[in-house]
């Protein structure tokens, strides 16, 4: 008697976790969730002070659009599939739907849940700030039907054959998804709703032009491999784990920079590095960090939280989290054999790394005290001092020393 597809899922569920879990372990001891703790704590006292003390023209609609889109929107799909399935479980297709119901509910229920702490977190400040705010529970309601018809359309996106037009699609998804976020702030509930109608409407019409696949074999075993990649890239950040074949990005916005670089033996590692650095996941999570973090300490620099302290602290931690996850550049190239290959100079190798990082950790530390100079036009000098000093101090004198010593160790070990 074959086995069933539904109890496939749920080994291969179970193969993963116990995959991960001495990885967990190590983050645990790593104390990273003392630091969570402790971000989540100066969160609730920033978010506490910055409920007390709300501005009268505070944005809440873009603060709205910006954090709820992406949870309506973003509808992760893990399937734990493999590239070998498309031979042995695609003579199976017709009993693959039970086996997808099985990822979704895995992958829905966190989903809402998220949905629901964001929620509570922003309508406190949605019922002070708009002037005829809904009853929070049918903006909740909203909300849900709204992340459910996401769902449904992303699962179409996936069938999608052509990756342009499957990019293009979700785009315009978002993008109607963020204006049906704004009408729900603005506008009365019932013109919102025909408008959601109408946005819903334009969605299905237009996900039927392309053409599609019944059943997405490549995209859902692409998708799975990405979600691993970055798994692993994270657990990279605090211990030794298997490489993964890195997908590599174009990224013509940062690529250039590689190109400054003086094409010279000394430079070999150091061009070697940048480019990983810019062309793999890892830039990418860099970039969305830097970009979150420089909203993040905007909005509480417009707050004057802690009369700018708060913005201050925001700034330190985002640059904790950044500097954790560029130090991740340790494990690329760890186990290649190429190294002991080819003419290059090892003794290079480090010093190299630790130019790359440090001048990489510098470079978001700019960009992250860009929003602390407008403190100095309300007339708080300290904290913006205060923070570009003792971060330019870490950078520049505490890290080189200290990136080398952990990198020295993890190679004698």
């Amino acid at each position: 008697m074959r086995q069933s597809l539904k109890e496939l899922w749920q080994q291969r569920r179970a193969a993963f976790r116990k995959e991960i879990t001495p990885y967990l372990q190590d983050i645990f001891r790593s104390g990273f969730p003392g630091f969570l703790l402790l971000l989540i704590i100066m969160g609730m006292l920033g978010y506490g002070t910055l409920l007390r003390d709300l501005p009268a023209d505070f944005p809440y609609v873009l603060v709205g659009i910006i954090f709820l889109t992406p949870m309506a929107c973003y509808s992760p799909l893990r399937t734990w599939l493999h590239p070998a399935d498309v031979a042995f479980l695609m003579p199976r297709e017709q009993e693959m739907p039970a086996y997808v119901k099985a990822s979704w509910r895995h992958n829905l229920i966190p989903g809402f849940i998220g949905l629901g702490i964001v929620m509570a977190l922003y309508l406190p400040i949605y019922e002070r700030a708009a002037s005829n705010p809904h009853h929070w529970a049918v903006f909740l309601v909203c909300m849900v039907i709204l992340k459910s018809l996401n769902a449904a359309a992303s699962w179409r996106e996936r069938q999608i054959a052509w990756p342009g037009a499957r990019r293009g699609v979700r785009l315009l998804r978002w993008s109607l998804t963020a204006l049906l976020v704004a009408a729900l702030l603005v506008v009365p509930l019932w013109k919102a709703a025909l408008f959601g109608l109408l946005l819903s409407a334009v969605i299905w019409l237009i996900q039927r032009l392309p053409v599609r696949h019944s059943f997405p074999w490549e995209r859902l075993i692409a998708e799975e491999a990405r979600t691993r990649r970055t798994y692993y890239q994270f657990f990279g950040s605090f211990t030794d784990v298997p490489v993964l074949p890195a997908k590599v990005a174009k990224r013509p916005y940062l690529a250039w920079i590689a190109g400054r670089l003086r094409y010279t033996h000394a430079n070999t590692y150091r061009y070697l590095f940048v480019l990983t650095l810019l062309r793999t996941e890892l830039g990418g999570m860099l970039v969305r960090l830097t970009l979150l973090g420089m909203l993040v300490i905007y909005l509480l620099v417009r707050s004057a939280l802690l009369e700018g302290f708060g913005a201050a602290g925001i700034s330190v931690l985002f640059l904790i989290i950044i500097r954790i996850q560029v130090s991740a550049l340790r494990q690329s190239h760890r186990h290649s054999v190429w190294r002991h290959i080819y003419p290059l100079p090892d003794e290079q190798h480090n010093e190299s790394m630790m130019r790359v990082v440090v001048k990489t950790l510098l470079i978001c530390s700019l960009l992250l005290w860009l929003p602390l100079l407008l403190l100095l036009a309300k007339g708080f000098i300290w904290p913006p001092l205060i923070t570009i000093g003792l971060s330019l101090a870490y950078i520049l004198f505490r890290l080189p020393g200290q990136f080398l010593k952990k990198l020295s160790k993890e190679q004698d070990d």
